[in-house]
């Protein structure tokens, strides 16, 4: 009856009967793979095949001009450059043994730029996992990218120069000089009235320990160098003979004799064209015409105009004998201002002495110097505005994963698909085994039986013998009894 249940099939109960035998086997050797299964995607698997990425903005004061503090386009593809993987490094002593080189090369590091409605700009910076032992890490290197973004643009800010060297002013002459304090001038005034613009006259910033108002800054620069002191300065300069002259005191007094010739010889020859023209022109009730103001230079160049997109040139008649007279004189008697009686021969004492000189250049330095040191301020000052305006605002303060695999499924999936093998080859082993079993014990029973039903038929085999036996040796041997009396 058994071995007909047994060729019939196995029942549940039995599966789970032998399953029970085994379960801390079974579970052990699915708990082991399971674990394996974690460790393999978590430390392998996983960081091979999976990116991180962050979302961030960077708010600085020129981010919606998309401009670096110095007014050079700010590209976002400069996030993701050597220059600042490197400094990201650097950051954290946990980031050192990046290998920015390889992302780079790999274009395992990517930056995208999605303009928002309201005209901020979002960044995100995707890196490759397998760079990383963690999301950890990797969140980690996405905002130190972002502060070495910050640092490089406080940097950008603090090594803006608003002055002007002493090199670059002392090697322009006089005229060019006033011209560039003039665009110095303005250039401050114009930059404190952006940031009020931007923040506002009160914004305070605060250098040195001492807080201050935007407006108060600006005050400081306002006055210094108005059109009034410009125009009186230029006058000075073009009418004394400075406009010409460069270097320091030192250089003007070797200059100055050198111009005092150069003045006299143009004075000779002016008075030789005056009297040359006076005698062309022929006796004249009005000098010879010095008395009629004109200026050599605007008839001889043609003026243009621009009318409707179109350059029209409006030549001007020769200038007559009485206009080229009454310039040249003009021009001597400028001359004349400006070496007094060296004109003749005598002692020069006009406004082209090297004391003279030196005491405009004098003049002018202190304006250089003055409008210098508002510059410096107006750099601190912008430092000091980036350094407080200046920051990376993420999005989210965690990273987005792609490419991952679950490790809790993992683990999970492991465990339940080994469990299920090792039930079914634990199975599979112990019922073989209990065939096997069965097979040997039904095996040994038949032949126990084979040899009961042998010794029976022998023993009636030999009962039979020996039952014959005795009928023939009854023949051979009759017994009293079977004798008869003759």
């Amino acid at each position: 009856m058994d071995a007909e249940e047994r060729e019939s099939g196995i029942t549940f109960g039995e599966i789970c009967h032998l399953i029970g035998k085994k379960i801390w086997m079974v579970l052990g050797i699915a708990a082991g793979v399971a674990v394996l299964a974690v460790i393999l995607f978590a430390l392998v698997l996983n960081p091979l095949g999976t990116s991180y990425s962050m979302s961030f903005e960077l708010i600085y004061p020129t981010s919606t001009q998309q401009q670096y503090p110095d007014g050079t386009p700010f590209s976002y593809r400069n996030i993701i450059s050597r220059t600042i993987l490197e400094a990201a490094k650097r950051k954290d002593e946990r980031l050192v043994n990046t290998d920015v080189v390889t992302m780079i090369e790999q274009d395992h590091v990517q930056i995208s730029a999605k303009t928002e409605e309201d005209g901020s700009v979002v960044y995100t910076l995707t890196v490759h996992g397998k760079y990383f032992a963690n999301e950890e890490m990797a969140q980690l290197f996405i905002r130190s990218v972002a502060d070495a973004t910050v640092d490089d643009i406080m940097s950008r800010a603090s090594k803006l120069a608003y002055g002007i060297s002493e090199e670059s002013f002392n090697g322009n002459n006089f005229e060019a000089r006033l011209d560039l304090l003039n665009e110095l001038y303005t250039t401050l005034l114009s930059t404190f009235d952006r940031w009020i613009s931007t923040y506002s006259s009160g914004y305070q910033v605060t250098l040195d320990g001492t807080a201050r108002s935007l407006s108060d800054y600006r005050a400081g620069v306002y006055g210094i160098f108005v059109e009034g002191v410009r125009s009186v300065l230029a006058q000075e300069c073009e009418n004394s003979g400075y406009s010409l002259l460069y270097g320091d005191e030192e250089e003007l007094a070797g200059m100055i004799p050198a111009r005092v010739d150069q003045l006299k010889k143009e004075y000779a020859l002016n008075e030789q064209i005056i009297a040359a023209l006076r005698e062309q022109l022929g006796p004249s009730t009005d000098g010879g015409g010095a008395s009629a103001a004109y200026s050599l230079r605007a008839v001889t160049l043609a003026e243009k105009t621009e009318e409707g997109g179109n350059n029209i040139v409006i030549e001007q008649p020769d200038p007559t004998l009485e206009q080229r007279i009454a310039y040249y004189t003009e021009r001597n008697a400028i001359i004349a201002s400006q070496l007094g009686d060296a004109v003749t021969g005598g002692e020069l004492n006009g406004t082209l002495t090297v004391e003279k000189a030196q005491e405009f250049a004098q003049k002018i330095d202190g304006y250089f110097t003055s409008l210098n040191a508002e510059a410096e301020v107006l750099k601190n000052v912008t430092t000091a505005i980036y350094r407080q305006n200046t920051f990376a605002d993420f999005v989210s303060q965690t990273a987005e994963s792609d490419g991952d695999t679950n490790i809790v499924l993992v683990g999970v999936a492991a465990f339940i698909l080994v469990f299920l093998i090792a039930s079914v080859i634990v199975c599979a082993v112990e019922y073989n085994r209990g065939r096997r079993i069965a097979g040997q014990a039904d095996g040994a029973c038949s032949e126990e039986t084979q040899g009961s039903a042998d010794n029976a038929q022998d023993g009636e085999q030999d009962d039979v013998q020996d039952g014959a036996q005795d009928v023939s040796d009854g023949q051979e041997n009759p017994s009293p009894d079977q004798v008869k009396p003759e």
